[in-house]
C-alpha cells in the first residue's frame, strides 16, 4: 500500500477529521500531475489517533517546527505531512470546517474547498502552485466563492490579481485551445478582480 491508502485507511478506522490539502486536493477537481506525498491538515485533538495509526504501519513522527509541520516518515513510502494549526496564515480549523467530500481514485475522501486550495497555492507561489491554481480556474472559474477569495488574500496580503493572471499562462498541456483558455480566464480575473 501507499502512503496515502495507509493515511486513509487508518483516518477511516480510527475517526480522524481532516482534510487532504496540496495536488491530491488538486487531483480531486481535475488529475493533472502525480504526487507521493500526503500533505494534509488535522484536527489536533485527533492527532494522537493517526499517530497511533500510523506507527503501527511502520511511520516515524519528526517535528518540523520551521514548516509549522509534523512528519510521519517510511523507510519505503512516501512521507506524510500533517498541519494541526495554520498553514500560510489560514488555521485548519477554518480549513476543516470549509472542507468537503470528494473522490479521488473511486474514493471518498476529504479535501480542503478549491477556494483554499487557490490561497494556499498563491501563497506558496512555485511553478507547480501556480499550474494547480490555473486548473482551479479553469475547472471551477466563476463558481468559486470569489468573496471569500479576496477577503482572505487581502488578510493574507497577496497580490491576487496579478498571481492569478500569472498562473494562467501555467495552464496544464493537455487543455485543448490553450489561447482561447487563457483569454477567457483572463477576463474573468479582470472582471471579478476589479
Amino acid at each position: 500500500m501507499s502512503s496515502i491508502d495507509d493515511f486513509l485507511t487508518v483516518v477511516e478506522e480510527r475517526g480522524v477529521r481532516y482534510a487532504l490539502l496540496g495536488a491530491l486536493a488538486i487531483s480531486a477537481i481535475r488529475p493533472f500531475r502525480i504526487t507521493h506525498d500526503v500533505d494534509v491538515a488535522v484536527d489536533p485533538a485527533d492527532l494522537w489517533k493517526l499517530k497511533q495509526g500510523l506507527s503501527n504501519l511502520g511511520y516515524v513522527l519528526l517535528k518540523n517546527p520551521r514548516l509549522g509541520k509534523l512528519e510521519f516518515k517510511h523507510r519505503e513510502k512516501g512521507d506524510i505531512d500533517v498541519y494541526t494549526e495554520s498553514i500560510s496564515g489560514i488555521s485548519v480549523k477554518l480549513l476543516l470546517d470549509r472542507s468537503l467530500e470528494a473522490e479521488l481514485d473511486g474514493r471518498k475522501v476529504r479535501v480542503i474547498s478549491p477556494e483554499d486550495a487557490l490561497l494556499l497555492k498563491a501563497s506558496a507561489g512555485r511553478e507547480r502552485d501556480l499550474a494547480d491554481i490555473a486548473v482551479i480556474l479553469l475547472e471551477m472559474g466563476s463558481r468559486l466563492d470569489w468573496d471569500y477569495v479576496k477577503k482572505m488574500g487581502a488578510e493574507l496580503d497577496l497580490k491576487l490579481k496579478d498571481i492569478l493572471r500569472k498562473s494562467v499562462d501555467r495552464l496544464p498541456i493537455s487543455v485543448e485551445n490553450p489561447p482561447k483558455v487563457r483569454k477567457e480566464l483572463r477576463k474573468l480575473i479582470d472582471d471579478i478582480m476589479r
